[in-house]
């Protein structure tokens, strides 16, 4: 295990050193004929002597811990809700593996092969350290990486460590889910199974005409946030405690007249209801006390609710609430609706997320092969 500070690497018949202290960064060569263990003593050496020259490098080596701690203060609170859990959940991974298990090193002494080695132990561990009986996905064991990936970001941002040892590595292959996407019939059925049930009727229904996301978005709706009017519902980011956006910005994606009618009725039945003596600013709420909620609070999930309807109306079992999200870009791109309109609605990064929904309207793409064929069967008999 190197115990060096910077990069050392081979450069034609040179060695080179690379550190970076007080911003800025240094490259020295050596002598390629000499011995690793030289090289390495040099570069511990020049750190050394240009950290007391500057006069404000870095007090000393950070352990790995510290630095999870200031990505957990300083980062995560800034992301959404459900963000917010998953990474807490990849931290937690982190610090088994490298801070509990892994004697806590130095940041910057992590390598790749560290990295390839927490990745292996994924797989098969849960984030606590308990051995699981069944592997985790690749797709799992991806995610934390792009997460380790970002804490080691900010450690080269804060010059704890000098090079991302996650670069170095590779993301494991695995099958990557496809959504499944409704058919109108389908969708309509989900629709059915929901009936008698308002509060899951109206988000499921919200969720299949706008957009929305699921747990992020659509169930922090507050009754100001649906403007009947003009036909817009408001998607706000920080517009109450806790509530953020993916990207942090809100926007604003318009209400189909199916959607405005529902709208309209469950307002009329719920906004002035008053539970404990007080009216519930949230669209979706608890309609009376239970074990961990009182009435007219904010509903946290509809996931299980939203799973029991699927499964009445006989629809694949791995549905999920976000395959909502991907038939409504889907049918407004198969209708031809501008995709630079499609993805302002949905609050994509870039019109490239929205473009890559493309893949998915195969219906489109069938159709050409069809067409094809009868043009060619016409030619073969004549007509």
């Amino acid at each position: 295990m190197a115990t060096h500070p910077g990069s050392i690497d081979r450069h034609g018949t040179e060695w080179r050193i690379r550190l970076c202290v007080g911003g800025k960064r240094h490259t020295f060569k050596m002598d390629g004929d000499r011995p690793r263990e030289d090289v390495e003593q040099e570069a511990r050496e020049r750190d050394t002597d240009l950290r007391r020259r500057n006069g404000k490098g870095l007090p000393g080596p950070m352990p790995f811990s510290e630095l999870l701690s200031r990505y957990l203060e300083s980062e995560v609170p800034q992301l959404a809700p459900n963000s917010k859990k998953s990474y807490r959940t990849s931290l937690l991974a982190f610090s088994t593996y490298f801070v509990d298990e892994g004697g806590d090193l130095p940041a910057h002494e992590i390598r790749p092969g560290h990295i390839h080695g927490f990745m292996t132990w994924r797989r098969t561990h849960a984030p606590n350290g308990s051995k699981l009986r069944k592997p985790v996905s690749a797709r799992t064991v991806a995610k934390d990486r792009v997460v380790l990936h970002i804490v080691f970001a900010l450690g080269e941002t804060l010059e704890i460590v000098d090079a991302n040892p996650v670069r170095k590595t590779k993301a494991p292959k695995g099958d990557k889910r496809e959504p499944l996407i409704l058919t109108g019939d389908q969708y309509e059925a989900l629709l059915r199974a929901c009936e008698g049930r308002p509060m899951l009727a109206l988000y499921s229904l919200l969720l299949g005409e706008t957009g929305v996301r699921c747990d992020s978005e659509g169930l922090w709706l507050r009754w100001q946030d649906a403007d009947l009017e003009r036909g817009f519902i408001d998607v706000v980011s920080g517009g109450a405690k806790g509530q953020r956006t993916k990207s942090g910005k809100s926007r604003k994606v318009p209400m189909t007249n199916r959607l405005r009618a529902a709208m309209r009725e469950h307002m009329a039945t719920y906004r002035l209801r008053t539970y404990h003596g007080q009216r519930s600013p949230w669209v979706f709420h608890h309609e009376v006390d239970r074990r961990h909620a009182k009435a007219g609070e904010r509903l946290t999930g509809l996931r299980r609710a939203f799973g029991n309807a699927a499964a009445r109306a006989e629809l694949p079992t791995d549905l999920r609430q976000h395959d909502l999200r991907h038939r409504r870009v889907t049918t407004w791109l198969q209708e031809g609706h501008d995709i630079s309109r499609v993805q302002k609605a949905m609050g994509h990064s870039s019109v490239r997320v929205t473009e890559g929904y493309t893949h998915l309207i195969d219906q489109d793409l069938l159709s050409l092969v069809v067409d094809r064929g009868e043009e060619e069967l016409r030619a073969l008999v004549g007509t």
